[in-house]
């Protein structure tokens, strides 16, 4: 995409005098997230003003350029380094690594800002996408880089996927109770032994959420035993997943940045908190 890549700057640019106007200052810092948070938080608050078509039209091109403008900072903080530039994926600007699946939507994530507000912080967006970074995005191909915490109290700081493996064996085989994988906007749990497994994905964006992961090849509700770590446990059966789908889950947790883009991917129900 080579002419957005000419212009990009030229829009990020539009977006800093656009956001001077309401008084927030955009200096292609990692903490200018904040400031596109509160003018698009604004738009959020006035969607009732935007109707029809053309309202819809006006919020989009806020996206755009508000999504360019944390590209570009993002580029300019770290990106670039790694290899990023602006790429078309189906006609809608992403940055990404040329010939790699990685990719960041930042037009995407601003769009949603504006439509959801605050559970789709940019802020958290981008503290994400720099956790990455440093977590060797380019080479994992994972967006999540979540700390791990288990049963035992062993903490470590940002693994990558490749490295789940272990901490799943860990419950497989008995040695841990449980274990958590804890990003920036909750946690995925998950508990059992053997060959069969409950796991639970919690997000707090915005307020808490709380999902179980159900077996799709099931749709058994009653009850059965099952003997866990804690003891014996009835969960309904279809709440209780293979060896094989927890490995799935949690490559798709480390996979997907966005909740619901997590959640499209795996058979769930939504917990009562």
């Amino acid at each position: 995409m080579k002419n957005f890549n000419e212009n990009a700057n030229s829009i990020a640019e539009d977006a800093v005098r656009y956001a001077m106007q309401s008084g927030i200052e955009l200096d292609y810092t990692r903490e200018s997230a904040q400031g596109v948070d509160a003018f698009l938080g604004a738009c959020h608050n006035s969607l009732d003003n935007y109707d029809g078509d053309e309202g819809a039209k006006t919020l989009w091109n806020v996206a755009v350029l508000f999504g360019t403008y944390i590209g570009e900072m993002l580029l300019r903080s770290g990106l670039a380094e790694k290899g990023f530039v602006w790429i078309e994926d189906d006609g809608l600007p992403i940055l990404s690594i040329p010939g790699k699946q990685t990719a960041v939507s930042p037009i995407t994530k601003a769009h949603k800002r504006i439509l959801n507000g605050a559970e789709d912080s940019m802020k958290s967006f981008v503290d994400v996408v720099f956790s990455a970074i440093n977590g060797e995005l380019p080479k994992t191909e994972a967006l999540r880089v979540p700390d791990v915490e288990t049963a035992s109290g062993k903490k470590t700081k940002r693994i990558i996927f490749k490295e789940s493996d272990y901490y799943i064996s860990l419950v497989a085989e008995g040695k841990e109770d449980f274990v958590i994988f804890k990003s920036h906007d909750g946690f995925f749990q998950f508990y059992g032994i053997g060959n069969q497994f409950i796991c639970e994905a919690w997000f707090n964006l915005g307020g808490r959420r709380a999902y179980a992961l159900i077996n799709p090849d099931c749709a058994n509700a009653e009850r059965v035993n099952l003997v866990t770590p804690f003891g014996q446990y009835t969960p309904r059966k279809l709440d209780i997943l293979s060896l094989e789908q927890l490995k799935t889950a949690v490559h798709e947790y480390f996979s997907n940045l966005e909740e619901a883009d997590f959640l499209a991917k795996v058979p769930h129900e939504k917990l009562k908190i």
